[in-house]
């Protein structure tokens, strides 16, 4: 048996099937689709050659996402291929992760406060169907563009799993004069060339060909094909601190329990607590497979035995809703849970039982698959309602040539009502980082430099003025200072003492909203309160270790 890098096999029949000896079954042909989107995606198939890969822009050791930390410091933007002979070959904005993002739905509108959900890029453009906004969605690859008439009912239905927004989104990055700068037939031809083409021959039954007339259905099953790799456990892995926690809970309960758990009952039609199971790592069959019993008095939900006092506090702060859109009232954290903090900033590094309740961040009404009902123990949770939403964000003068914040969803739709409004990321892998000095950039323009002062940020963006009463003390930046390390400088606890205007004010969330009020930045949270926030997000990242190919 031949073992790939990613753990993938190859049969001895599939190895023979490049000698057109044998035919190879579905299982065979995925496995290779997957390990063709691996060998693609660390390929630096770019013009000028060997400059750029899917991977410059998307690293796993940092999430996915940025990998130069001092690029993450300043311009945020990503070099393209061709950044050394044309310097405005840059991206716009910051490289979104893409662990997760096949989990990410189809782009459709909405009523209502938000707008829209589901697609892939800042502003949904990858729709992954249908596009219902042609001027300005990418292509998108239906089922009939890359499978052939003589292909199993079992190949296709596989293959249709994989087609999507993540699928539409790889069409983009090859050809753009800022990314990796070459044309759908040249990269055709350097896949031929590469040393993996056989790959291309198991996943599809056929050689690839990238003549006039049959380079653009080999492009698109390529794509496919990166799809299939970026939908596979080694980049979706759900191998964080809180997903051990759960998973090692989950593993203790049985059958019958874990069917009364509040995420089943949810599960949609389709869905099965197996599938979700196996895809968390879990088999139903065996599970009851602890030896010591139960792990606490709450098995397969929070607060779990594997975290720590603060970063269970941290859950029920990020789940407890300051405002809702909309009945029922707004949920807060009840008498008899352990908190870490009390309303005046004091600590308790081993927590302390609440006597009255408390309003937490809500959080998770944007980053939560099913906000407002999800409580954090779904295995699959992928922390994003994938919806449109404005922060506020300033704008980055950092980032080369900006003079103004991108107009996100708008510039899909063309609807002036959606300026500002921007796709709300998953938080998984939010602190991953090679190094503990290495830089992140937060937001989709990158102006926040850490987990601290973002969620600084979503606490006191409601800045203090003469005629309101917030609780803080965090005001308005004075003209000229407009980056993050500018507004620390003028506090002295290492936070913004101060924050620039939003780079847009449409919908922006720390306004009053009629009777749904502000969703940010007036939340009453303490110093400690934000720490422990912070320390939850960073069980969100995932310990699984890529091996590259």
């Amino acid at each position: 048996m031949i073992v790939f890098a990613s753990g993938l096999s190859l049969t001895a029949g599939q190895a023979e099937a490049k000698k057109g000896t044998v035919v190879l079954d579905d299982s065979e042909r995925i496995a290779a689709l997957v390990e063709l989107g691996k060998e693609v995606f660390f390929d630096p198939i770019s013009k000028p050659k060997g400059k750029q890969s899917c991977s410059s822009c998307h690293d796993p050791v940092s999430g996915w996402t940025g990998p130069t930390s001092d690029t993450n410091l300043v311009e945020v933007a990503q070099p393209g291929a061709d950044i050394h002979k044309d310097p405005g070959a840059r991206g716009g904005l910051k490289p979104p992760t893409n662990a997760y993002a096949t989990l990410i739905p189809p782009f459709a509108t909405a009523a209502g406060p938000v707008p829209a959900f589901g697609g892939t890029f800042w502003n949904g453009r990858a729709e992954g169907a249908d596009p219902q906004f042609p001027e300005g969605a990418t292509a998108h690859i239906f089922l009939e563009d890359v499978i052939k008439a003589n292909d199993s009912q079992g190949f296709k239905a596989a293959v249709m799993k994989f087609i999507g927004p993540v699928a539409d989104q790889a069409l983009n990055p090859f050809p753009n004069p800022v990314e990796q700068n070459i044309r759908e037939k040249a990269a055709c031809q350097q896949v031929n060339k590469a040393d993996y083409a056989h790959l291309f021959t198991d996943a599809w039954g056929e050689r690839i060909k990238c003549d006039q007339n049959n380079y653009s259905t080999s492009f698109k099953r390529i794509a496919v094909a990166l799809a299939a790799y970026q939908d596979s456990p080694e980049v979706n892995s759900f191998s964080s601190k809180r997903d051990n926690a759960l998973r090692d809970e989950l593993a203790c309960m049985s059958a019958q329990d874990i069917q009364a758990l509040p995420w089943v009952q949810r599960l949609e039609e389709g869905e099965s607590v197996e599938s979700v199971l196996s895809r968390f790592g879990l088999a139903l069959d065996d599970l009851e497979t602890c030896a010591d019993g139960l792990p606490d008095a709450t098995p397969g939900q929070f607060p779990l035995a594997g975290l720590s006092p603060q970063e269970n506090w941290g859950h029920d702060l990020f789940y407890a809703n300051s405002v809702q859109f909309g009945p029922p009232r707004p949920l807060p954290i009840q008498p008899g849970a352990f908190a870490t903090c009390d309303a005046a900033g004091n600590t308790f590094p081993d927590g302390i039982e609440l006597t009255e309740a408390r309003l937490g961040a809500g959080c998770s009404l944007c980053h939560s698959n099913n906000p407002g009902a999800d409580n954090g123990s779904e295995p699959l949770q992928t922390y994003a309602d994938h919806g449109y939403h404005n922060i506020g964000t300033p704008v980055n003068f950092e980032i080369p040539g900006n003079v103004a914040s991108d107009i996100g969803l708008a510039g899909h739709t063309g609807n002036d009502g959606h300026i500002g409004q921007v796709k709300a990321p998953t938080l998984r892998n939010v602190d991953k980082r090679p190094s503990p000095n290495f830089v992140k950039a937060y937001a989709s323009n990158g102006w926040f430099k850490s987990l601290e002062s973002i969620v600084h940020f979503y606490n006191t963006s409601f800045v203090k003025t003469a005629d309101n009463n917030v609780n803080h003390s965090v005001t308005r930046c004075p003209d000229g200072v407009t980056t993050e390390a500018e507004a620390i400088a003028l506090g002295d606890d290492g936070l913004p003492a101060c924050w620039p205007a939003p780079g847009h004010d449409n919908g922006v969330s720390f306004n009053a909203a009629g009777s749904v009020g502000r969703l940010t930045g007036n939340l009453g949270l303490s110093t400690c309160d934000e720490e422990a926030l912070v320390a939850y997000l960073k069980t969100l990242t995932d310990e699984a270790v890529v091996e590259l190919p």
